[in-house]
């Protein structure tokens, strides 16, 4: 069953209120807030749309967390102020960008400076617009080449990007984007992202028209699929991109962490992340299909604890390290080629229905279980 397929309105909807509404009240909140220093701070090697093997800097600063933060999977705002009061102050956020553009002795060298707040770098409540255009003029003045913020789509307008690129000077812009997935029923009920295709796709218009490099995330295996559907799903999803000509991807191969509706599922035995050689198999599909060069996300995340996509104790490290290699060099012939845990596979369309009544069973589990 295509992406298309008509699904009933009312019981969609109320599959989509109720898992939205799980997720919020799955989000910790603090009487006191952390620090306001950057959460996390991390080096490593990001290769440009030019074919550059460059050095990045990936920060991310305490500024409140995500003004919108339904995601079924997504612990990152529970890692933020989420819901204290007053957030972080707007020289609070500055004082981070500064310190974070302070090059110290034994620093690795960065041409990219990527800068996530753990939300929607666009969004007022979250930077105030004066602050983001005081931001921009920060890193203008640091020598940084490329400068990587997420946002929703919504938040990504004509005037907001204008002021941004202007202030930003000769600094390379990249917007990161977390489509999650280009079907409209894996992407707004199963994720419960708040993105429409209209929002993205204006959001894209805007910057191609200022020359901003967009970066489109994609989960490999969202909440309530199955492996074997996960892999349609990144398929599907790399063909819409590219045929709107995007080709900066990242594959998030989903992790497990407390506070989420993912966890919860976890807990009840509904859903497991996908097998690391699923992820594997996703990658080969895409890369040789339509020649794109597709990274993954760090796969052992040292920032919190999770539960992450996994193989037997004989392969997974050499998993994980061969699909790193593929990140930097984008070359096919760098991804593992097997090994005896791996599991059978069954490669099978995206069946709304079936997906939509098995999301609804398993919430009616979780609510029969008090969660």
């Amino acid at each position: 069953m295509s992406r298309h397929t008509q699904i009933p309105p009312v019981s969609l909807r109320e599959l989509r209120r109720s898992i939205g509404d799980l997720s919020l009240r799955l989000r910790t909140s603090r009487t006191l807030g952390r620090p306001a220093v950057p959460r996390f701070v991390d080096f490593d090697s990001i290769r440009l749309p030019d074919g550059r093997l460059v050095g990045r800097k990936k920060v991310i600063i305490m500024s409140g967390g995500c003004s919108v933060p339904t995601c079924t999977m997504c612990p990152f705002t529970n890692e933020n102020n989420y819901q204290v009061a007053g957030g972080a102050s707007p020289e609070s956020l500055l004082e981070q960008v500064r310190r974070t553009l302070v090059r110290t002795d034994g620093e690795p060298a960065y041409e990219v400076l990527s800068l996530y707040n753990d939300g929607s770098f666009f969004a007022p409540k979250e930077i105030p617009r004066d602050i983001q255009v005081e931001i921009a003029r920060l890193v203008a003045g640091a020598g940084v080449g490329r400068l990587v913020v997420e946002s929703l789509p919504q938040f990504v307008t004509e005037p907001v990007v204008a002021r941004f690129v202007e202030a930003l000077g000769d600094v390379r812009l990249e917007i990161g984007i977390g489509l999650q997935s280009a079907d409209d029923v894996v992407r707004e009920t199963l994720v419960n992202t708040r993105i429409s295709r209209v929002s993205f796709e204006r959001a894209l218009k805007v910057m191609a028209a200022f020359g901003v490099d967009p970066k489109i995330y994609l989960m490999v295996k969202p909440p309530f699929l199955s492996d074997g559907e996960a892999v349609t799903d990144v398929v599907q999803s790399v063909d819409y991109l590219t045929g709107l000509g995007v080709t900066g991807m990242t594959l998030c191969p989903t992790r497990v962490s407390r506070n989420t509706v993912a966890w919860e599922l976890w807990q009840a035995g509904l859903y497991m992340p996908p097998n690391l050689w699923t992820v594997v198999e996703a990658i080969r599909r895409v890369h040789e299909r339509l020649a794109v060069r597709v990274a993954c996300v760090n796969l052992r995340g040292t920032d919190f604890e999770s539960v992450f996509p996994d193989a037997c104790p004989k392969c997974a490290d050499a998993v994980v390290d061969a699909m790193m290699r593929f990140g930097e060099t984008g070359e096919v012939s760098d991804l593992p080629e097997d090994c005896v845990c791996r599991p059978p596979l069954e490669v099978v369309p995206l069946d709304h229905e079936a997906i939509t009544a098995r999301a609804a069973a398993s919430m009616a589990v979780l609510e029969r279980a008090g969660v």
